[in-house]
């Protein structure tokens, strides 16, 4: 059973942006790398992503924190525009 670790990061919002824009291009680029690999040419395209995913954990990683950094940016960026009006 896989136990999961909890991190949390303050970062100035650039810091976030670029990380952000740093991880999308690592996980494009590793999704490319991968993605026609003879051990997924079997593999339907609309199930291979989640199957790379499944075999490069740095790839999931990747795309967890793709997904925190978005809800984070999202999040300060409603209530920024909250206050705004």
């Amino acid at each position: 059973m896989q136990t999961a670790v909890a991190i949390q990061i303050d970062l100035p919002t650039p810091v976030a942006e670029a990380w952000l824009a740093n991880l999308r291009s690592e996980l494009r680029r590793g999704m490319t790398e991968h993605w026609y690999d003879d051990r997924y040419r079997s593999v339907p395209d609309f199930q291979r992503s989640a199957r790379i995913l499944d075999d490069y954990p740095a790839l999931a990683g990747h795309k967890r924190t793709i997904g925190a950094l978005k809800a984070a940016l999202n999040s300060k960026a409603q209530g920024q525009s909250c206050t705004n009006n």
